[in-house]
């Protein structure tokens, strides 16, 4: 059996969703936002990407609950897909306001 590695630790901004942020699996309840996340491409050009993070734990919920879009973040994780659509996310376990 081979082991990946999947851990990730992202800075950028907070963007929250339009509508409810609140979700539902098998899991359990979470909330949803994207990391604005402004990155240098191979070709030299600066793109701003929005990673999909997914909040399980419901001390870091709330602690989300307190910030507002714009905030600047620092994310610990892990990368997912989701069993349903297979859709990559960061399921975060650490959130921290970067003060970068």
């Amino acid at each position: 059996m081979v082991n990946f590695e999947n851990s990730v630790t992202v800075t950028g901004l907070i963007h929250l969703p339009k509508g409810d942020m609140a979700g539902k699996n098998r899991n359990g309840v979470y909330l949803r936002f994207s990391l604005k996340h402004p990155s240098v491409g191979y070709d030299g050009v600066e793109r701003v990407s929005f990673l999909p993070v997914r909040v399980f734990d419901p001390v870091l919920q709330e602690w989300l609950r307190g910030k507002g879009e714009g905030t600047p973040v620092r994310i610990t994780g892990r990368v997912h897909s989701s069993s349903g659509s297979g859709e990559m996310f960061i399921l975060a376990e650490t959130l921290e306001e970067n003060a970068e």
